[in-house]
């Protein structure tokens, strides 16, 4: 049998600990927030929700001869909802943020609880765009990263400029693929063990 050792390019390279004091936090990182019109948008969702709702509520009660004191309850109820749904929503938008780094896509989201997620580029299966009507009419798509193994989307960012959104798709599957081929690459041959 033949003893074959692996070159000194294939031998593992030292692993070293680092001390808590060099580890960066994701709060060091510098994110960029999503398109402002995104803030518009959401807004505009809710204008066209709430409003159509503001306006049947008390038709619905005057064609029901509810008494006015409910029908003024009813509607009160409903404009305060809408206050604090629109209040959230438009929270949540100014929350969103994402970076791009060299090994992975940064994301952070969230009003009361908050959610920071890193998506490694060597997970990352497949990245799609989507675009709704007022998406279309604010200039910016839904971009949406699926990992290996995973149906659902690991990370959804919204409110990504029209002009940013496809060059992006690129340079996330283009990261994607670099990787899986040096993986490749990387891996030694299975070695065949011959009797002499």
């Amino acid at each position: 049998m033949e003893d074959v050792t692996p070159a000194p390019s294939q031998q593992p390279q030292p692993r070293h600990i680092q001390a808590p004091s060099a580890w960066l936090s994701f709060d060091q990182l510098e994110l960029t927030p999503v398109d402002p019109r995104y803030i518009n948008q959401v807004m505009t969702e809710n204008l066209l929700v709430f409003v159509p709702t503001l306006i049947a509520v008390p038709i619905i009660g005057i064609l029901a001869n509810l008494p006015m004191l409910i029908l003024l309850l009813l509607v009160t109820g409903v404009l305060i909802l809408a206050g604090i749904v629109s209040f959230g929503r438009y929270r949540f938008a100014q929350s969103l943020a994402y970076g791009v780094f060299e090994h992975e896509l940064l994301m952070q989201q969230g009003l009361i609880w908050h959610k920071k997620i890193a998506l490694p580029y060597s997970r990352l299966q497949h990245v799609t765009l989507s675009q709704g009507p007022l998406e279309r009419y604010f200039q910016h798509h839904t971009l949406k990263c699926f990992s290996a193994g995973s149906g659902n989307a690991e990370i959804s960012l919204p409110g990504i400029p029209s002009d940013i959104a496809e060059p992006l798709r690129h340079h996330l599957l283009n990261k994607a693929a670099a990787l899986r081929e040096t993986a490749k690459q990387s891996q030694t041959p299975t070695q065949e063990l011959t009797d002499e």
